[in-house]
């Protein structure tokens, strides 16, 4: 199961794994934006609506 969190709840000692680009990350919203081009405000108003929206695309590690 993974828990995704906003960045201001996140903790940083966790490691997760992309599984759409099997890339190792320690912070799913910034890696997000950074490989996978999404906007800042498009990951904030997602992760406002729906805290687990990103749930299915990360594994931990």
């Amino acid at each position: 199961m993974v828990l995704i969190v906003p960045k201001k709840h996140f903790r940083s000692d966790m490691k997760y794994l992309c599984r759409t680009c099997k890339k190792e990350c320690d912070d799913i919203p910034t890696h997000m934006m950074k490989v996978h081009k999404f906007s800042k405000s498009i990951i904030d108003s997602q992760l406002k609506s729906n805290p687990n929206t990103f749930k299915n695309a990360f594994e931990v590690l």
